[in-house]
């Protein structure tokens, strides 16, 4: 079954799980604004107008991802978080009063969890990047083959590169 899970995981993209994302807090917040708009609630603007900033970075590293042959599986840690947010809204969206605290501290809880998975991916990713990038120099500098990267180019020319040291 965990299988299963994954796979539905991996082939659903984060595209599509940040999607779902945003408009789970779209719909919670209008189908329970009271619990979302005191100062003492949590703060679903701000997380969708976290995710709506990030969405064309996000988009592109995975697409990226998958111009390079890389892994899928390396934002599946993302997508499972931003399911669990979708679920945990959906819940929360229709919720009691006498369940409400329960609930934000569940829903501030996995803001953090998920801020702090966003940023360790985000500078993972980051740092193989530039790992990659000097790899790819060091092999043209050292005459590793004919893979031509500018300092200042494109991913064009960069996925020129991967292709030609993974084919080699």
């Amino acid at each position: 079954m965990e299988g299963m899970r994954l796979v539905s995981i991996v082939a659903k993209g984060v595209g599509i799980a940040l999607a779902e994302f945003v408009k789970a807090i779209e719909e919670a917040m209008k189908n329970n604004p009271s619990m979302f708009k005191k100062k003492k609630s949590f703060d679903l603007v701000t997380l969708e107008l976290t995710l709506k900033s990030i969405e064309p970075a996000i988009r592109d590293m995975e697409r990226l991802n998958q111009e390079m042959g890389r892994s899928k599986e390396e934002l599946e840690s993302l997508i499972t978080k931003m399911e669990e947010g979708t679920n945990l809204l959906k819940e929360s969206s229709n919720v009691r009063w006498t369940s409400k605290s329960r609930y934000m501290a569940e829903l501030h809880a996995f803001d953090e969890s998920f801020r702090k998975l966003l940023d360790t991916i985000l500078k993972v990713q980051t740092a193989r990047d530039q790992k990659e990038r000097l790899h790819l120099e060091h092999k043209k500098v050292s005459g590793g083959g004919s893979c031509v990267l500018a300092a200042n180019e494109g991913m064009d020319e960069r996925k020129t590169c991967f292709t030609h040291l993974k084919t080699s």
